[in-house]
């Protein structure tokens, strides 16, 4: 019994570690099943989100925007992948904004942003069972005052 014991754990450890992190890859914007406002919508061509495991604890993001008159913008940062305040290299919020990802569970976490110490506006993000789906969801006011919602569907490639 001892023998088989050691076989499953050797193995379990083995089969970790070759496990891959169920977010990274090639992430590509549906913009049929989305739900933005028109004047943002209007002006995408495509969005592609790259994650990319750095080491066991960090995931580097990039996110490409190509909008229609084929001009592009990129954004590019590093997050803890049990949660915490994103880093930009490239890209990234106003002055002053921080967002920090709070995980709830492997298909669950949040973007909390923070503006000059205060909470500002909570995002759910949510991956499908499968790994192949994720969103990001919004209801709120925008920087107008206006009501506003929207929602992004990813796909993997």
């Amino acid at each position: 019994m001892r023998k088989a014991m050691l076989f499953l754990a050797f193995w379990g450890l083995v089969g970790s570690l070759w496990a891959d992190e169920p977010t990274a890859g090639r992430w590509k914007l549906n913009l049929a099943k989305s739900k933005l406002p028109a004047s943002r919508a209007e002006n995408i061509k495509e969005m592609i989100v790259v994650f990319r495991e750095l080491n066991a604890n960090t995931m580097e993001v990039t996110a490409t925007e190509t909008r229609k008159d084929s001009t592009a913008s990129v954004s590019k940062w590093t997050v803890p992948k049990n949660g915490g305040f994103q880093t930009y290299q490239q890209g990234g919020p106003e002055k002053g904004i921080s967002i920090f990802k709070v995980v709830v569970d492997a298909n669950t976490m949040y973007n909390v942003y923070v503006q000059d110490g205060k909470q500002t506006l909570i995002m759910p993000i949510k991956y499908s069972k499968d790994f192949r789906t994720y969103t990001i969801s919004w209801t709120g006011e925008d920087a107008r005052g206006k009501p506003s919602e929207f929602l992004v569907f990813y796909e993997k490639q």
